[in-house]
């Protein structure tokens, strides 16, 4: 059976915002360990992968939640 997997593809700004390319992030149980998820961000440039506990990554989906709320709610944000 294979693990349940989350795949996110978006528009990634790394270092600079001229060096926009496409990235993804997935979310995922650890083979190793069932009470830890894995969250791993990359792109051309490699993969960063953090294990969290599922109350940091709880933490983390409430925090995204959040703020795709307000970001909804005032329109779109110009940096």
């Amino acid at each position: 059976m294979t693990e349940p997997v989350i795949d996110l593809k978006t528009d990634v700004i790394r270092d600079r915002p001229v060096t926009e390319t496409a990235g993804t992030v997935q979310v995922s149980q650890t083979e190793t360990d069932d009470g830890r998820i894995t969250l791993s961000f990359g792109g051309p440039w490699g993969v960063t992968y953090a294990e969290l506990t599922p109350t940091e990554a709880q933490a983390v989906a409430t925090a995204l939640e959040h703020t795709a709320v307000r970001a909804g709610t005032k329109g779109p944000v110009d940096d």
